[in-house]
């Protein structure tokens, strides 16, 4: 997924430069700081979309991780600003414990009340000393999810890279009456 999107972000920057040698940039009664502004969103865009699908490829691969019997520990509310669910887990690898903790992927938005409404259903959902499958990575046990699926704002963030480097990329290469 990755390499695509690395090669459409190429391909749209090569159609970008041949516009760029084509005399395609506005013209002289367009104010200066157009095109720069427009080169930043471009470029803004195209890292934005990079790195996300990099997050998100890395948040997929979760889904292939071994998975160990863990069991938790604590289950609370937390208020840091805004109320989320703070899980605190632990789990076995090769005789050796480890300790973990998650937000459950709650997002950091929307009113008080119903932060603390998803907050304690989830709490509930995650009562101490309930049995919970934990997901961890071969490579560091110490890194673990107890839910695999990418967060919310991966793909928010990938869509809004793609809009920000087609827009830039649209008004960049756009002809211009002489």
């Amino acid at each position: 997924m990755l390499g695509w999107t690395l090669l459409i972000i190429a391909f749209l920057f090569v159609l970008t430069l041949r516009a760029i040698a084509g005399n395609k940039l506005p013209r002289p009664n367009v104010p200066v700081w157009m095109p720069i502004v427009l080169i930043i969103v471009l470029l803004l865009g195209g890292y934005l979309t990079v790195d996300s699908s990099w997050k998100l490829k890395n948040a997929l691969s979760r889904k292939d991780w071994p998975v160990a019997k863990g069991r938790v520990i604590k289950s609370e509310p937390i208020v840091q600003g805004i109320i989320r669910p703070m899980v605190i887990y632990a789990f076995e690898v090769n005789g050796r414990a480890y300790v973990d903790t998650s937000d459950l992927q709650v997002p950091g938005f929307g009113n008080k009340n119903k932060q603390y409404e998803v907050a304690h259903t989830l709490v509930e959902e995650y009562p101490t000393g309930k049995e919970v499958l934990v997901h961890y990575d071969s490579t560091d046990f110490s890194n673990s999810v107890l839910i695999v699926t990418p967060p919310w704002n991966v793909f928010g963030k990938v869509s809004l890279g793609v809009i920000l480097f087609s827009v830039g990329l649209f008004f960049l290469v756009l002809p211009r009456p002489r």
